[in-house]
């Protein structure tokens, strides 16, 4: 192409909408010019994811080594199709997609497997959701290195397949706005509440029956040598707790949050 490079803008999409997901690679050359083609180690590499998935229903037909990825889609007629579509696993060429932000994996059926730890390596994305995928076992701590997140889910409803030692890992992600860990087993995770103090942008807080410790009785805790001042938590907004069996009264400085407009206690035996 003649002319000089006014400007350049690589961006990697998937747009998850009710009915379905397109891949995108666009360079803008110039202000009157641009073009949406593939960059072909993104292609291959969502050709080697389509590899290891199961797909019965061949809905990702499109995806073709001679396509443009720009056309990579998977269509779906109902909105219930898009719950358990795929089996298989996850291939770690998906870390070519260098401008991958939004990663949507939710309803998906991946055997009891293990989270992949290379996950963890997916500096750019800003949105995870594995929740209700039929992963199992420990939950990587290396997810603080995901330093960009600002929404991560990983519910794993009615199953508590997912576990955690401790939450010290979500230290590391100090742009988080939504973490939603319900039925997460946290039974061992007694600082729980650093997550809230320690997280200056957290909006959203969901740990609905995760086998929660306690719930402490004053604003200051200690954690050996760490303070933890709940009266810090003044981003967030909504407090979901339900279904843990704290065994106590409802302490009394959760009712000076004046910012929170959602909390659930329900079946929290308070």
């Amino acid at each position: 192409m003649k002319g000089s490079l006014g400007f350049l803008i690589l961006t990697f999409l998937i747009i998850h909408l009710p009915n379905f997901f397109i891949f995108c690679i666009g360079h803008s050359y110039s202000h009157s010019h641009s073009q949406l083609h593939c960059i072909n180690t993104e292609r291959h590499a969502l050709l080697t994811f389509k590899q290891d998935l199961i797909d019965p229903s061949n809905r990702l037909s499109s995806w073709t080594v001679d396509g443009d990825c720009c056309g990579f889609a998977i269509e779906e007629r109902y909105e219930a199709y898009l719950r358990s579509m795929f089996d298989g696993k996850l291939n770690p060429f998906l870390l070519d997609l260098k401008h991958l932000n939004y990663f949507d994996l939710s309803f998906n059926n991946f055997s009891a497997s293990p989270i992949p730890s290379f996950l963890d390596s997916m500096k750019s994305l800003t949105s995870l959701n594995l929740s209700n995928a039929r992963f199992m076992g420990l939950i990587p701590h290396q997810f603080g290195n995901l330093s960009n997140l600002l929404c991560l889910n990983l519910e794993c409803y009615r199953t508590n397949d997912l576990y955690v030692n401790n939450l010290q890992w979500p230290l590391g992600i100090p742009l988080l706005l939504h973490l939603d860990m319900s039925y997460v087993n946290l039974s061992k995770a007694s600082n729980w509440l650093q997550v809230t103090d320690t997280l200056p942008s957290l909006f959203e807080l969901r740990l609905s029956y995760s086998q929660l410790p306690f719930i402490p009785p004053t604003p200051t805790i200690n954690f050996s040598s760490l303070v933890v001042d709940l009266h810090n938590m003044t981003s967030l907004r909504h407090l979901d707790l339900f279904g843990n069996n704290f065994n106590s009264s409802i302490p009394n400085w959760l009712y000076s949050f004046s910012c929170l407009e959602f909390l659930n206690l329900g079946s929290s035996n308070l």
